[in-house]
């Protein structure tokens, strides 16, 4: 186990309330990565490679719009999640993740973390929940841009 991911990973909310048992299963697959500004860590189309947790950086998820190029419709700080895909068997990510400032950020790697929860259903649970979790956090705030984007008189075309 790295000494400094586990220290990361319990600093995180990921993490907090669960057993010891899941945390130490977390701990055993947890690495630290360090990326440096403008690094693309998750790529549209393709599979993502791991679940990470940023410990400290952030991360713009975009888009392609259309006849504009790129926009950010989100970025991630300290402690929310990125490459959540990599838990979906063989899903694809739908946005690029690109770290706006240097990033540290603790993974776990799609094949090992996806053969640990399919033995342990208590840790299955708890890293969907805390996924789900996000997503839902996630869906509220794209939810609140429409809100704005659609607010009357507004017509941005």
């Amino acid at each position: 186990m790295d000494p400094t991911a586990v220290a990361l990973l319990d600093g995180t909310w990921f993490v907090a309330e669960m057993s010891p048992s899941v945390r130490h299963t977390l701990s055993a697959l947890a690495r630290v990565v360090d990326y440096d500004e403008g690094v693309a860590v998750v790529r549209p189309g393709a599979p993502a490679a791991a679940l990470g947790v940023i410990a400290d950086g952030r991360i713009a998820l975009r888009l392609t719009v259309p006849g504009v190029g790129q926009r950010t419709i989100q970025t991630l700080e300290d402690g929310d999640i990125f490459g959540w895909s990599a838990i979906l068997g063989a899903s694809n990510a739908t946005s690029l993740a690109v770290t706006v400032a240097p990033t540290r950020a603790i993974l776990f790697d799609r094949e090992p973390l996806q053969a640990a929860m399919a033995a342990d259903c208590e840790l299955a649970a708890a890293v969907y929940r805390r996924v789900l979790g996000a997503v839902a956090r996630r869906l509220q705030a794209t939810r609140l841009q429409l809100l704005d984007l659609y607010r009357a008189g507004y017509e941005p075309w």
